[in-house]
């Protein structure tokens, strides 16, 4: 498992240049937006054959991390405001840490769900190795598929649901400009 945090360890490459802000939510979650600077050289992952750019100037990442879910749910946007898509990294569970920022326990498995609604699981062989390699417990096996059939299953699933729920969390840090 791989200890992230809401503030962007996702993002460790020294040509990755942000600013974040977080915000505590009424409902025990946490919300975060990260928008990359003008210096930042752009960063790309394969999705389904083809480059999909996730980070570049004006890029925004907005996170949502509920304290008692195991998952930490994120939207990526372009610099001219267009979803890109979102992306749920599965955890052993969410918590806040001796600074009180928010962080998840990453147990390898994520799922990511385009624009327009295609879903993708994703880092299976990640999970895999894990096992294998006595990383993790064959009951974190199992519980990152349980909570990845959970999100399937689900509003979480929903570009509806997950659209207005972005759409309100990015409105929150931005204002309704």
């Amino acid at each position: 498992m791989r200890k992230k945090s809401i503030l962007g360890n996702y993002v460790i490459h020294p040509d990755v240049k942000y600013t974040h802000q977080i915000k505590k939510l009424e409902e025990g979650a946490y919300a975060a937006l990260i928008t990359f600077l003008p210096e930042t050289q752009e960063l790309y992952e394969q999705e389904s054959g083809r480059d999909i750019c996730l980070a570049s100037a004006g890029y925004k990442w907005l996170m949502y991390l509920p304290l008692d879910e195991c998952w930490c749910l994120s939207a990526y946007y372009t610099s001219d405001a267009e979803l890109i898509g979102w992306y749920f990294d599965i955890s052993k569970g969410n918590f806040l840490d001796e600074e009180g920022i928010p962080c998840t326990d990453d147990i390898f498995l994520d799922l990511a769900i385009s624009a327009d609604g295609q879903a993708m699981t994703l880092d299976a062989d990640e999970l895999q190795d894990a096992l294998d390699n006595h990383e993790i417990l064959i009951d974190d096996y199992h519980h990152a598929y349980k909570v990845h059939d959970q999100i399937m299953n689900s509003k979480w699933r929903d570009p509806r649901f997950l659209t207005k729920l972005s759409e309100g969390l990015l409105t929150g840090f931005l204002g309704s400009n």
